[in-house]
């Protein structure tokens, strides 16, 4: 049985036909490996145009759905999650067992123009805006953590909108946009903070500290960038993955 699209809704046709094809995947109707209908047939099967056809699947291959395959055609993936990943960042003292009480306080949020390697860190145009999240965590109310996000402006732009001090943002795209992370990579290093970075811990130039580095994807799409500068206070970052149903 076809589901039809509805035009008398107010959501985009492409939108209505994501949804539904991502059920089809979700079911398992349509199942790991196995290759999907031409673009072709899904304008005759779903009667809409070859461009909204195209925006849905181009969307679900970004969101790890689909895979394409140059001269073959277009595939689930294989590496599809279908119960989703939540990922929560917890911050642990070393010499606590319960996870210490973090105060979260958001310094900045806006738009901005990528600098620096920015735009190659995310993979997108360096004319292409970037949504700049800006936080510090403190304990006790001492600086403990900062962190630094960076997501391309396209991938939410309602996102400024969204009340971050009670949420987190990959939270937010999990369950409010439905944007599904299917990879995060993490990288550590020990650096010294510059003037800048050692004034909002209210430390000395040069101080040690490491900074983690995370990138975390939607299917080959960077839909975050995370830059953690933690400080050498005695406490530690602990990051926990957790699989759970949506």
């Amino acid at each position: 049985m076809v589901e039809l699209i509805s035009r008398d809704e107010h959501e985009k046709l492409y939108l209505q036909l994501f949804d539904i094809l991502k059920k089809k995947i979700e079911n398992k109707e349509w199942t790991a490996g196995m290759q999907i209908p031409t673009e072709e047939q899904l304008c005759k099967m779903f009667n809409v145009s070859r461009a909204t056809v195209r925006n849905a699947v181009l969307e679900l291959v970004r969101q790890g759905y689909l895979t394409r395959q140059q001269g073959k055609g277009t595939f689930v993936s294989t590496n599809y999650i279908s119960e989703g990943l939540i990922m929560t960042t917890v911050f642990k003292k070393l010499w606590v067992e319960d996870d210490s009480v973090f105060r979260k306080n958001v310094l900045a949020k806006t738009v901005m123009m990528p600098v620096g390697d920015l735009s190659k860190e995310l993979n997108i145009p360096e004319n292409r805006h970037v949504i700049y999240v800006k936080i510090l965590w403190l304990v006790q109310d001492e600086p403990s953590i900062l962190q630094e996000s960076f997501i391309p402006f396209n991938i939410c732009p309602h996102l400024l909108e969204e009340d971050i001090e009670t949420q987190s943002i990959i939270d937010l795209f999990e369950k409010k946009y439905s944007i599904k992370t299917t990879k995060v990579n993490n990288y550590f290093e020990l650096i010294f903070l510059n003037k800048e970075l050692a004034q909002s811990f209210g430390i000395s130039e040069n101080s040690p500290a490491i900074l983690m580095t995370q990138k975390v994807f939607s299917g080959d799409t960077v839909i975050l960038l995370n830059r953690f500068y933690k400080r050498n206070d005695g406490n530690k970052l602990f990051i926990a993955f957790q699989r759970k149903a949506l």
